[in-house]
């Protein structure tokens, strides 16, 4: 992302488990002390809100609460605790929305690898996802194939692959 970029982008998807924090597995983080960031989540972030002021949003799949596991009232907690801790690894590093699917349907639109919390995104921060130009300043940032189906899937081409969850035995193979 050099500052000369031909354009900006306007939003920028990040998945959770994985990216943000690391991933424990089945069934996901259930209580705020299984919550750890991946080394630098809080940085990298901050270094994108100080630099170019994009919004950055969460787009994650929590099965666990469709499961009966946490309620949406203890994944909030999670959240804010999320929020926490990004903000004491750098004072920028703000989340501007959380986009979350709790169902266990695997044909729920919104549940990734299926595009809707994606759209939904989209039309939330006015961007176009008809437009080629507008699409082409979203970025998806996230660690699993269900993440870059997603992104596919929405029309976004700015897919980013990080190594932290299980994309790097993604890259490996």
């Amino acid at each position: 992302f050099g500052h000369h970029s031909p354009f900006k982008p306007k939003l920028v998807l990040v998945d959770r488990d994985g990216v943000i924090n690391k991933d424990v597995g089945s069934p996901g983080v259930i209580c705020k002390s299984q919550f750890e960031l991946t080394p630098n989540a809080g940085e990298a972030i901050g270094k994108l809100k100080r630099t170019f002021n994009w919004p950055v949003v969460l787009i994650t799949n929590q099965s666990c609460v469709g499961k009966g596991l946490l309620t949406l009232s203890e994944l909030e907690k999670i959240h804010i605790h999320m929020q926490s801790l990004l903000l004491q690894e750098d004072s920028w590093a703000t989340i501007d929305r959380i986009y979350v699917c709790t169902s266990v349907e695997e044909r729920d639109i919104r549940k990734k690898p299926n595009p809707g919390m994606i759209t939904e995104a989209c039309i939330d921060w006015v961007i176009d996802i008809k437009s080629t130009l507008d699409m082409d300043c979203v970025f998806f940032i996230g660690d699993s194939l269900t993440d870059m189906q997603a992104a596919k899937r929405s029309g976004i081409r700015n897919r980013i692959l990080v190594e932290t969850g299980y994309g790097f035995d993604l890259m490996r193979d």
